[in-house]
Formats: structure tokens, C-alpha cells, sequence
């Protein structure tokens, strides 16, 4: 059974909130009372999958009993080492992927920051967000999904074609980054890679 991998929920934890089904229904399924894994993921983006599912859940219910180390530290930067069955004695920092670079399939001569930044405003306030008026940095997009508490995005030109977008400072940089992120993929960018600013090493095709 699929349960009996590395990736699994908890047994009498699920509060069907519907998450890990949403961000991963090739991974989990609904059951009465319980959501519970169909089958273990496959490819390196249903993992990717499999892994936001786990962070974005109501609770810690998605969990890993694996004992692959690149795992576990990965699950470790992001924060969720509890999560692992086996991740209490690892000691690896949180990591924060707090910028973005990517291109377009065809750069044009109004793909700009300011004309990224529009864009990025306009389709989240088209989702409901509370979004500041342009006034307050055409570069830069700044967004709260709870009450006045708002997130910034600046946008770049990195050159040679490739763009960056810097999130922050904000306590909410994940839950930030896969807003960015599903707009990029969303608008076509292609080659996106995170990292820490200052960090290289760090360069991940997630947010976590």
C-alpha cells in the first residue's frame, strides 16, 4: 500500500481540510474521515508537490518516515524536521529562499520590472488580495492576506534576459515565495531558481 512508503498522514490527525488533495491530488485522496496517500510520488516535481503539501497542511498530519538524508535536511530548511520521523537529531538552519530569477519564453521590450510588478498586482488583487497602490514603488508589489500585515516583492532586471524578484523582509516568506511562484509558472517563466540572498549554494527550483 502506498501508506507504507516514506511519505504518509497520520493516523487519527486529518482534519480534512483538503489541502494535501489540492496541491497534490496524484498523491493524497479524501477518504470519509480521513485523507490518506494513494501512492508514493514518482518524479522529482510530484515530490516537489508531496513536500508543499506537508507545509501547507492545517496540520502536521503529512508526514516522512524515509531515512534519505538530502530529505531530511531538505524538510529540515524548510522547517519541517518534525515532520520526519527521523529528523530530531538533525541540526541543519531554517533556510529562507527569499529571491527568485527567471526568463520568458520571448522577452519583449515591455517586459520591465514595473510592467512585472503591474502585472503581479493586478492578478492578485483580481484573487481577492489586498494589494497597495503602485504609488508606493512601481517596482514593487505589496501584498496582505491578513489584515494590515503586508509582504513586499521587488522586481529586477538581472540582465542577459533574466529577471529577479526579492521578497522582504516578512516573517511569510514561503508562504510568499509559492505566490510568486505559481504566478511565474502561471505567466510562462521558465529556468526559475530560488536561493537565500547572498547564498548561491542555496539554489532550489521551490521555494522550499
Amino acid at each position: 500500500m502506498a501508506e507504507d512508503g516514506d511519505f504518509y498522514v497520520e493516523a487519527n490527525c486529518c482534519l480534512l481540510c483538503g489541502v494535501p488533495e489540492d496541491v497534490a491530488p496524484e498523491i493524497f485522496q479524501t477518504g470519509k474521515d480521513y485523507c490518506f496517500v494513494i501512492r508514493q510520488p514518482c518524479s522529482p516535481k510530484e515530490v516537489d508537490r508531496t513536500i508543499r503539501a506537508m507545509w501547507a497542511s492545517e496540520v502536521d498530519c503529512v508526514r516522512y518516515r524515509g531515512r534519505d538524508p538530502l530529505m531530511l535536511e531538505r524538510l529540515a530548511r524548510a522547517g519541517m524536521k518534525d515532520q520526519a520521523d527521523y529528523g530530531e537529531s538533525l541540526n541543519t538552519p531554517l533556510l529562507a529562499r527569499d529571491t527568485v530569477s527567471f526568463e520568458m519564453p520571448e522577452v519583449r521590450s515591455h517586459m520591465t520590472p514595473v510592467w512585472f510588478a503591474h502585472e503581479f498586482r493586478a492578478d492578485l488583487r483580481g484573487k481577492g488580495k489586498i494589494v497597495l497602490p503602485a504609488l508606493f514603488g512601481k517596482h514593487s508589489v505589496w501584498v496582505s492576506w491578513f489584515k494590515n500585515r503586508f509582504h513586499r516583492v521587488h522586481f529586477a532586471d538581472a540582465g542577459q534576459g533574466r529577471f529577479v524578484a526579492s521578497l522582504g523582509p516578512t516573517s511569510a516568506v514561503q508562504g510568499l515565495g509559492w505566490l510568486l511562484d505559481d504566478w511565474l509558472i502561471a505567466k510562462g517563466a521558465k529556468d526559475i531558481f530560488w536561493e537565500k540572498t547572498g547564498d548561491p549554494t542555496s539554489k532550489s527550483r521551490t521555494p522550499i
